[in-house]
């Protein structure tokens, strides 16, 4: 069974084959189509290659889906939330000329700093979790004011944070750093409360944050979003490190 949907994403209009066949899937991905797989769990021997994406039911597929199928496949960054003031996206290859040289962003250090680099993050990371650090646009004034989202929590050198984490959990930290000429202005709060509330539902239900004891003004951020302090690194680590944690209610 083939389907076909037209989607308008950035003013131009996309087709996208939804398919239970391999050779219809392939067909329409060589001549660059986004894809989508309908999955039948009674076929064993089913193969829904080439496509990226696969539903096992035609209820689960609307517009928001199939426009984030486009933009993986057209290489144009998801939008994930909007605020008030700001627009939280995907970055893109050439956000890399607006992002400033500040030694204390942390996230990802000089990561974002570079082209190549970049355009391997948002292949990789983007790519393969569905999430990461993410921009955050002003989209009023068209200006990149930081950058914010969910990465993987790595707690190497950091065994006293192990036994705090829960059981069979795969931790997720939240991490944020806004550019210095757009701070004290509630970007900050602003975004770190819409990624909370869109990564509970589509990454976990728990988030971690790691903040240096020192930083106050990222202590009282994580407090007023509901994070609790649950562990702190041995005061022989320098700096010394204290892990909060958020829970979804």
């Amino acid at each position: 069974m083939n389907w076909e949907r037209e989607i308008t994403v950035e003013g131009k209009i996309f087709q996208v084959t939804i398919s239970d066949d391999h050779e219809a899937l392939r067909s329409a991905f060589a001549e660059g189509r986004a894809v989508v797989g309908l999955w039948d769990r009674e076929r064993a021997d089913q193969n829904l290659n080439p496509a990226a994406y696969v539903v096992e039911d035609l209820k689960d597929i609307d517009d928001v889906f199939l426009e984030r199928v486009i933009r993986r496949r057209e290489g144009l960054p998801w939008n994930i939330v909007k605020t008030q003031r700001l627009t939280i996206r995907e970055f893109a290859p050439q956000d890399f000329v607006s992002i400033p040289d500040e030694p204390e962003a942390g996230i990802s250090g000089s990561l974002f700093l570079k082209e190549e680099p970049l355009k391997d993050y948002i292949c990789h990371q983007y790519g393969f979790y569905e999430y990461g650090i993410w921009a955050l646009v002003d989209h009023e004034k068209g200006l990149l004011v930081g950058k914010a989202g969910i990465s993987n929590l790595e707690l190497t050198d950091q065994e006293e944070f192990f036994s705090a984490i829960k059981k069979n959990d795969t931790p997720v930290e939240l991490g944020y750093h806004i550019f210095s000429p757009y701070r004290q202005q509630g970007y900050g709060k602003e975004a770190c409360m819409a990624i909370l509330s869109y990564a509970a539902l589509a990454v976990s239900e728990r988030i971690y944050a790691r903040i240096d004891e020192r930083n106050l003004a990222s202590i009282k951020l994580a407090e007023d979003l509901g994070f609790r302090l649950i562990a702190r690194t041995h005061s022989g680590s320098v700096p010394r490190l204290c892990l909060y944690e958020w829970n979804y209610s």
